[in-house]
């Protein structure tokens, strides 16, 4: 008989209680591999992904909890969601350098609202790996962004230093509220 140490046996027990929860269709959720020390925005993104995730699943009474069944107390704790971009003011290719400036805030904004699409609809993430003669050869990983955002304000723009721009952009608590409010329709 083999011995194994203490780790190794809780090791195999969490692997072999993971499997078992795929036999059985169970679906981890976003909020189950939150530590206790997230922050509130933290567990609102986690919320929103089971929510969309139980949506686009066909019901079957376990798994992720629906939107509709946020208690009140968790609705009304609904707080905005900002974006951050960030542009180089030398890498534009404006004439002047006023021109670049203004180049370089557009495009720390765009980075900005990318930031805040990604957080309301996620990311797609493909990868793609090459490995010859056991020796990786190539490695690509891509990320696609897709929505539509409407409300996006802009707090901040300043620059960081003399060649870089910062920019926050945040959608308030109702506009995120709103679109809670349009998830939970679509339940």
């Amino acid at each position: 008989m083999l011995s194994f140490h203490r780790s190794t046996k809780i090791g195999m027990i969490c692997a072999m209680s993971l499997m078992l929860a795929g036999c059985m269709g169970a679906k981890p959720t976003a909020m189950s591999f939150l530590t206790s020390k997230a922050d509130p925005q933290t567990k609102q993104l986690a919320q929103v992904k089971d929510d969309l995730d139980a949506m686009s699943q066909p019901r079957t009474g376990k798994g992720v909890q629906p939107l509709s069944a946020l208690k009140a107390s968790q609705a009304t704790a609904i707080k905005p969601i900002q974006g951050l971009g960030y542009a180089q003011v030398s890498t534009q290719s404006g004439k002047s350098l006023n021109e670049k400036r203004l180049l370089a805030i557009r495009a720390a904004r765009l980075e900005a609202m990318r930031d805040l699409t990604e957080q309301v609809h996620g990311i797609q993430l493909t990868s793609e790996t090459t490995i010859r003669d056991t020796v990786v050869r190539s490695d690509v990983i891509r990320g696609t962004v897709q929505g539509e955002l409407r409300g996006a304000r802009t707090l901040k723009i300043h620059p960081k230093d003399n060649d870089t721009f910062e920019v926050i952009l945040e959608l308030d608590a109702g506009v995120v509220s709103y679109i809670v409010r349009q998830a939970r329709g679509a339940l």
